[in-house]
């Protein structure tokens, strides 16, 4: 079914790439997200309505912030899919992630109505009584959202898209409160005393309330910046090294403007040998294979190295001495230099961000056990903990 939908409605589905495309992608998953829902709405609202159910009317609610989400989701796309302007250098992708963060303060709104509701009811319950309608209505439901589930995201995997895995999340979000509302009716006739009803209604308000909690999260961390993935710094990095004259790659920085516009920069190692021109060669060609082949804007600094066995010797034993000192700290452009009649140890350190020692306490003790296998040796390091550095010595 999602195959022929996709092959129906959208040219090109292949080319996931183009901003066109993708749009494609987001209004048939929007228009789809819309008419399950309006359905799924208005059948729950009616059997709601008859069966006095309140664990079926939140159903029902939760189906309509739904529809609205799906409503701003293609506001937020169409507006991402504009190109560049003067004003927005980048693009407007983020705007998808501005919307998504509208929709989040919708279902907590309708999370809110439906607690109070849920709680009036066990306070004072109107009683309900299972019909076979009833039945049928929250089986139908539950097999529409676990398709929508299975539906956005498929999309959302191929065009690795949050939004779209967002809403598939809710969907099986749905199944979930659903089944919960299922169950409550079912019981309802083995235990008429208890106020199973509002108990389920309250509880499937919680946990849309608990969902929105984590959409809104996820779209907070995009709009500030988050980690890149790291199976994409791992394509990038297999790109640089493909060419046999990148001896190393690391400070690899993505930015994501959304709608797949992404930017980046990395830092190659080459042989501190090789002339500017050759680098600047090596370089374009390693910027041309990373747009081509991940659509990624790389901008890629050069950095030159000392391949002599003297400097690989010092860079294996100060590794290894970090090792001790902080488990997990990786090191690149490494120089030794000669200042002074001392010899100087010049390089940046990658920390991982549960390091608790200091840039300096870790200098002198790397300095201390260094100095220990002979000559005296002063380290100045630049070290790095994520997206920060701070320099030490």
């Amino acid at each position: 079914m999602t195959e022929w939908l996709i092959h129906k409605f959208i040219k090109n589905p292949d080319d996931i790439h183009r901003t066109d495309v993708r749009f494609s992608y987001s209004l048939l998953s929007g228009i789809v997200g819309i008419i399950c829902n309006i359905l799924l709405f208005a059948v729950k609202l009616i059997t709601g309505i008859l069966s006095g159910s309140a664990a079926i009317l939140s159903d029902a609610v939760n189906n309509l912030t739904d529809c609205l989400s799906c409503i701003l989701s293609l506001i937020g796309n169409r507006i991402a899919a504009r190109p560049a302007d003067s004003e927005h250098p980048f693009g407007h992708g983020r705007m998808e992630y501005v919307v998504s963060l509208c929709a989040a303060g919708l279902i907590f709104s309708a999370a809110y109505e439906l607690f109070l509701h849920g709680i009036r009811e066990i306070m004072h319950p109107s009683g309900l009584k299972f019909t076979p309608v009833m039945g049928i209505v929250l089986l139908c439901t539950i097999a529409v959202k676990y398709w929508m589930s299975r539906f956005n995201m498929k999309l959302g995997i191929r065009l690795d898209h949050s939004g779209m895995k967002t809403a598939a999340a809710d969907s099986r979000n749905d199944v979930i409160a659903t089944s919960m509302t299922l169950v409550s009716t079912l019981l309802s006739g083995v235990l008429p005393n208890v106020p199973l009803d509002g108990i389920m209604g309250a509880l499937v308000a919680v946990y849309i309330f608990y969902g929105g909690i984590g959409m809104t999260r996820e779209i907070i961390n995009k709009l500030l910046g988050d980690e890149a993935d790291e199976d994409l710094k791992k394509q990038i990095e297999s790109i640089l090294l493909k060419n046999p004259e990148v001896l190393g790659v690391h400070d690899v920085v993505i930015h994501d403007y959304g709608a797949g516009n992404r930017m980046g920069t990395a830092h190659a190692e080459v042989d501190a040998k090789m002339s500017l021109r050759k680098a600047h060669e090596i370089i374009d060609v390693c910027e041309e294979e990373a747009e081509k082949q991940l659509h990624v804007r790389l901008t890629i600094h050069a950095d030159p190295i000392d391949t002599d066995e003297m400097t690989a010797s010092a860079k294996r034993r100060t590794e290894e001495v970090l090792s001790e000192i902080a488990p997990g700290t990786t090191v690149h452009d490494f120089h030794v230099l000669e200042e002074s009649g001392r010899t100087v140890y010049r390089f940046d350190a990658a920390l991982p961000f549960d390091t608790k020692e200091d840039g300096d306490h870790i200098r002198r003790s790397l300095e201390e056990k260094l100095s220990a296998d002979g000559a005296p040796v002063h380290c100045i390091i630049t070290f790095d903990r994520g997206y920060s550095s701070e320099r030490s010595g």
